[in-house]
């Protein structure tokens, strides 16, 4: 069976390569704002339903994994920063502070559709003015929710982190595989 990425992330990209999985990357491209006093779990849940619904109607014969990542911090949502001011000022409210990573995941195909929502929490390290300056001229921030790779750059930055990393880096991979699997999407024995 056809497995198609509903993503243009590199990041998930990476991890189902980590897996020797064969797979075509299909982006879906979908409104992504935020419903008035929509709690934050439902919009990341619905934003991976939406991606892995359209893709999913366009190829009905394949397995479309989707997922959306977010950053939480005291029912706030940080998304992806506009720009470096942008970018600064989330880090400079996540500094020093516990904040939840929340990855909603939807693997869907003719015969089965699973949901997941993985959440983990993050403490990341009290940072100063100038170690989120270097961080922001590194320009990693600036496509990543919550301003910070955890698997980049920021690997420093953060102090311990409860549940599970894959959640932080866009793609709760166990959860994927063990649905793969479950379904028969994937024998990982003849992968390997």
């Amino acid at each position: 069976m056809r497995i198609i990425l509903a993503s243009a992330s590199p990041r998930r990209l990476e991890m189902l390569n980590q897996c020797d999985l064969s797979f075509d990357v299909i982006p879906a491209h979908i409104d992504e704002s935020i419903h008035e006093h929509e709690p934050l779990k439902t919009y990341v849940t619905r934003m991976a339903n939406e991606k892995n619904q359209v893709v999913f109607n366009q190829y009905p014969h394949s397995c479309v994994i989707s997922a959306d990542t977010i950053v939480v911090l005291n029912d706030e949502l940080f998304g992806k920063p506009i720009d470096d001011q942008d970018a600064f000022r989330m880090l400079k409210k996540l500094s020093g502070q516990t904040h939840q990573v929340m990855t909603a995941m939807v693997i869907q195909s003719s015969s089965f559709k699973e949901e997941v929502l993985s959440v983990t929490n993050v403490k990341m390290t009290s940072l100063c003015d100038e170690d989120i300056l270097a961080y922001i001229n590194t320009q990693e921030p600036m496509d990543k929710a919550g301003a910070y790779a955890i698997q980049g750059k920021a690997g420093w930055m953060i102090e311990k982190i409860e549940g599970d990393f894959y959640t932080v880096v866009g793609l709760p991979l166990n959860q994927c595989m063990s649905i793969l699997r479950k379904n028969q999407v994937v024998d990982l024995q003849k992968a390997q």
